[in-house]
């Protein structure tokens, strides 16, 4: 799909990869439609943009809200060719250690507002025959990650939708992208508690997950994974399962160990 004379709305585009994607977005031609929590980032966010946009605000995770904050943007800028559901929200604990309510909050946000914005607007794109959903997942969203449970189940719940819809929606000539990130270097892991201090992988910029999303939506490609090594880790799990997990449970043993030492001390 080409990009210029499209409207596209994006989701959690208040900053880092919502931001860079509305940006670019907009320098190569499309319409842009704003959604996110913060009005006054949004503003901000809006006011670089080239092209005329509309924002609005709305949780994704409140379907109301986010129904009405969609007829909002509808109603200023027209129904959408594209959405990029790229809102989210990360956690690090042992499960042990994580509360339910955490696992709840973060499939509500990744998940079920992944779900409620593309059911918003695929009803009108079936009946055009056309549009494209981008929908932000995570490697850790094909790969489970130790002390990331309640992230990884939310975004292999994403992964899953992002496969079935785009079987379901080919012959309505709507398409469905997945974009898998690594780390990147935006704020998202100092919100979930835990900065990120590994070594490798580098944290990737957020206009480098704007690039792939555009190049999805301009492409049709249905999956990306950033950066692109990071997909060997998916091949080794589906070809060689076993030494997948081997490789997994060590790289995660000193951490593991930390929680049983944990776990044995005596309450105070």
């Amino acid at each position: 799909m080409k990009l210029n004379g499209r409207v596209a709305y994006v989701t959690g585009a208040s900053r880092g990869i919502g931001s860079a994607t509305a940006q670019e977005l907009s320098r190569r031609g499309a319409t842009v439609g704003l959604i996110a929590r913060n009005g006054s980032d949004l503003d901000e966010v809006k006011s670089r943009l080239s092209l005329n946009s509309a924002a609005a605000v709305a949780d994704v995770s409140d379907r109301d809200e986010l129904n009405g904050a969609i007829d909002d943007l509808t109603d200023a800028i027209g129904p959408p060719d594209i959405l990029v559901n790229n809102a989210g929200i990360g956690a690090y604990a042992a499960m042990l250690e994580e509360s339910a309510e955490t696992f709840e909050r973060l499939m509500r946000v990744n998940y079920l507002g992944t779900v409620y914005a593309t059911l918003a607007v695929l009803p009108g794109m079936a009946e055009r025959r056309r549009g494209h959903i981008v929908n932000v997942a995570s490697v850790a969203g094909r790969l489970g990650a130790p002390f990331e449970a309640a992230y990884s189940g939310s975004k292999f719940a994403v992964v899953g939708l992002s496969e079935s819809l785009s079987a379901e929606m080919a012959p309505f000539g709507v398409e469905v992208s997945l974009v898998n990130t690594g780390p990147v270097a935006t704020g998202f892991t100092d919100a979930r508690g835990v900065p990120f201090q590994r070594k490798i992988p580098r944290p990737q910029k957020p206009s480098r997950i704007a690039d792939a999303v555009l190049h999805a939506i301009e492409s049709g490609r249905f999956e990306q994974t950033i950066p692109r090594w990071l997909r060997l880790g998916i091949v080794t799990r589906a070809v060689a399962p076993g030494l997948y997990r081997r490789g997994l449970i060590r790289d995660s043993a000193a951490e593991s160990a930390e929680l049983v030492q944990r776990t044995e001390e005596p309450a105070e």
